[in-house]
C-alpha cells in the first residue's frame, strides 16, 4: 500500500499567515502520513485560525493606528465603533468611552497612522449626521496645512454648537427638497382635483343612469310577467282548441273520404254507361247529318223550282218554304236533344234561298193556304 503524497505546499503568505504556514509546512506532512485523521483536524484548525487572522486584519488590527482623545459634553448618541471621518472619508473609530472623576465623558478615538499627518496641531472634532435621523458620526476638522502636526494622545476640542448648526442645515437642506417634491406634485394634486370632480359628476350621471335602467327593468320585468301569463292563456286555449280542431278535422277527413268513394263509384258507372250512350250520339249524329243533306237537296230542289217557274207558282213556294221550316225545325231539336247538345255546337244553317222571295200574297190566301 502506498503511503499519500503530501500535498502540494502553497506559496507563503506575507505576515503572520505566510510564517504560521512555514512553520507548520513540515509537522503537517508528518502527521498527514501518520494519521490522515489529524491532518484533517489540523487543517481545519489552521483554517479557522487563518480566517481570523484575515478578519483582524480587514478591521485593523494589523494596520498601524495612533490614539487621540476627545472631550464630550455626554456619550448620547456615541458609542464604541462610531465612525471618525476626515472630509468625509472614513479614517478610523471610537474604541473606548469613560466617565472620569470630574464627570468628564473623554472618547478615544483610534486614527490610521498614515492620515495623521493631515491633522494639524489646531485640529478639532464635531459631531455630524447622515442625515435627519442618520446615525451619528464624528468629524475632524484638519486645521492649518502648515506649522506642526497633530501629535499622538492629543485632545481634540470638541465644537458641540456645530451640531445644532448642522442638524439645522441638514433639516433645511430636507425642507427644501421636500418643497421641491411639493412643487412637483402639485399639478399631479390639481389634476387630481379635476379628476375627483369629474368622477362625483361621472357618480350623478352613473347613478341617474343607473336608476333609469333599474326602473326599466323593472318595467321590463312586469311586462315579461303579463307576456308570461298571456302564453299561459294561449297555451291552454290552444290545448281546448286543438281537441275540437281534431275532431274537425276527423270529419272533415271522413267527409272526403265519402266523396272520394262516391266519385270513385260514378267514374265507375260513366264507365260502364258510356259506351251506349256515344253510339246513340253516334247514330244521332248521323240522323243529323242525313237530315242536313236531305234539307239541302230539298233547297236546292227548291231552287231550282223557283229558277224554272219564277212566281208563276206561289203556292209550290210556299210548300217549299214550309217543308224547309220543318226541316230546320227537325234539325233544332236534334241539336238541343242530351247528348247531342254537349258535342254540336250551336250553329245556324244557310238560309234558304226560298226565304228571300216575298211571294206578293194577300194574306187571305196565305191564311187559307196554311196546313
Amino acid at each position: 500500500m502506498t503511503e499519500p503524497s503530501p500535498p502540494p505546499s502553497s506559496p507563503k503568505l506575507a505576515g503572520l499567515e505566510g510564517e504560521v504556514a512555514a512553520l507548520l509546512d513540515h509537522d503537517m506532512a508528518e502527521v498527514a502520513r501518520k494519521n490522515p485523521g489529524r491532518f484533517w483536524l489540523a487543517l481545519a484548525v489552521i483554517s479557522a485560525i487563518i480566517l481570523m487572522g484575515l478578519s483582524a486584519w480587514r478591521q485593523g488590527w494589523f494596520t498601524p493606528m495612533t490614539h487621540v482623545f476627545v472631550e464630550l459634553p455626554g456619550a448620547s448618541g456615541v458609542q464604541i465603533g462610531t465612525p471618525v471621518r476626515l472630509k468625509g472619508f472614513k479614517i478610523g473609530d471610537v474604541d473606548d468611552i469613560e466617565l472620569d472623576p470630574q464627570l468628564n465623558v473623554r472618547a478615544r478615538l483610534r486614527i490610521a497612522s498614515e492620515r495623521m499627518p493631515l491633522l494639524g496641531k489646531d485640529a478639532s472634532a464635531r459631531f455630524g449626521r447622515d442625515g435627519p435621523i442618520g446615525g451619528k458620526y464624528i468629524e475632524l476638522l484638519p486645521g492649518e496645512r502648515a506649522g506642526q502636526r497633530l501629535a499622538q494622545g492629543a485632545m481634540l476640542p470638541m465644537d458641540v454648537g456645530n451640531e445644532l448648526e448642522d442638524v439645522m442645515g441638514t433639516v433645511k437642506v430636507a425642507v427644501e427638497k421636500l418643497a421641491m417634491a411639493i412643487g412637483k406634485m402639485e399639478p399631479i394634486l390639481d389634476d387630481t382635483k379635476k379628476l375627483t370632480g369629474e368622477a362625483a359628476e361621472m357618480r350623478k350621471d352613473i347613478r341617474a343612469s343607473v336608476t333609469t335602467v333599474l326602473a326599466n327593468m323593472e318595467a321590463m320585468s312586469g311586462q315579461l310577467k303579463a307576456m308570461g301569463n298571456s302564453a299561459g292563456n294561449v297555451a291552454q286555449r290552444l290545448d281546448k282548441d286543438s281537441v275540437a280542431l281534431m275532431q274537425d278535422i276527423g270529419k272533415i277527413t271522413s267527409q272526403a273520404e265519402a266523396a272520394a268513394l262516391s266519385a270513385r263509384n260514378s267514374l265507375a258507372a260513366l264507365e260502364k254507361d258510356m259506351p251506349p250512350t256515344l253510339d246513340k250520339v253516334k247514330e244521332a249524329l248521323s240522323s243529323v247529318q242525313s237530315s242536313a243533306e236531305n234539307v239541302k237537296l230539298i233547297t236546292e230542289d227548291v231552287r231550282q223550282m223557283v229558277v224554272e217557274i219564277k212566281g208563276d207558282v206561289p203556292p209550290a213556294v210556299r210548300a217549299a218554304r214550309s217543308a224547309a221550316q220543318d226541316a230546320a225545325v227537325i234539325t233544332d231539336g236534334a241539336k238541343k236533344t242530351w247528348p247531342v247538345s254537349t258535342f254540336v255546337k250551336n250553329s245556324t244553317l244557310p238560309k234558304s234561298p226560298t226565304a228571300s222571295i216575298s211571294p206578293s200574297v194577300s194574306p187571305t190566301t196565305a191564311t187559307t193556304s196554311a196546313p
